[in-house]
């Protein structure tokens, strides 16, 4: 299972980063990586807890711009 959350980490940086301004539900997100929801989330978490993705108002994930 290790290799298959790297993957879907991976990728899911990969969707931030590509498409500038990307906004992903928590549901959006699992339905995209194949992943169970407790499991995505660990992971949005984690983008979250370095700096990479921020939380909005409205509960989606977005890229956390540099400015």
């Amino acid at each position: 299972m290790g290799d298959r959350i790297d993957r879907a980490l991976h990728r899911l940086r990969t969707v931030f980063i590509e498409i500038p301004g990307a906004r992903l539900s928590l549901a959006e997100a699992a339905r995209l990586m194949e992943l169970e929801t407790h499991i995505c989330q660990i992971l949005l978490s984690a983008l979250e807890d370095v700096g990479f993705l921020r939380r909005q108002e409205d509960g989606s994930y977005r890229r956390q711009s540099n400015e």
